[in-house]
């Protein structure tokens, strides 16, 4: 019966060790790390974008409702283009959690999208749109191998003459379809 104890306490004990781990490393030294690099990802601006991507690992993976890129050269490349046609851009993180090698936040990013940066009278169409994040680390350490961006580009293309009504009456159409309190006008 003595051994029988020991035995399911072992096991007991075994059984436990990871939830005990696991708690213990979400309030790590790396876990705050990783919050400070998936603000640092997030909140990029043009004067700083060269410091983070030293974050991205060379087999990186990202998506977003426009853009799928595989690989720090097109990742690279990907970031000074969005920087290029949006220099004044600015995304701020709202709320964010990092747990088990996962960073995820919720933001808003504003900004004018430059379509011809070359053109002295184009000024541009500016834009604002909430979205969430979410980041993957390696294990054990603060290099981001995945990332994904959640937002609508609709919140984007409102602001775009021609965009703007194509949006407004799809937006109307699906509160009419799918918003019980909605009185449709249609």
């Amino acid at each position: 019966m003595k051994k029988l104890i020991q035995t399911a306490a072992v096991l007991l004990g075994i059984t436990l060790l990871p939830l005990t781990a696991s708690t213990e490393s979400n309030s790590s030294d790396l876990n705050k790390e990783r919050l400070k690099v998936g603000r640092a990802l997030i909140e990029v601006t043009l004067d700083n974008l060269a410091s983070i991507i030293p974050y991205y690992t060379d087999d990186i993976e990202y998506h977003d409702p426009i853009v799928d890129v595989y690989g720090i050269e097109d990742m690279t490349e990907f970031l000074y283009r969005l920087f290029s046609s949006t220099p004044d851009l600015i995304t701020i993180v709202e709320d964010e959690i990092a747990i088990d090698g996962i960073y995820t936040s919720s933001w808003t990013m504003n900004g004018i999208f430059i379509a011809d940066p070359t053109d002295p009278v184009n000024s541009g169409v500016p834009y604002e749109a909430k979205g969430m994040s979410i980041i993957k680390f390696r294990e054990r350490s603060t290099q981001v191998y995945y990332q994904r961006d959640y937002y609508t580009e609709g919140d984007i293309m409102i602001a775009i003459p021609g965009l703007d009504q194509a949006v407004g009456g799809f937006r109307l159409f699906y509160l009419c379809a799918v918003d019980p309190s909605f009185e449709c006008p249609l």
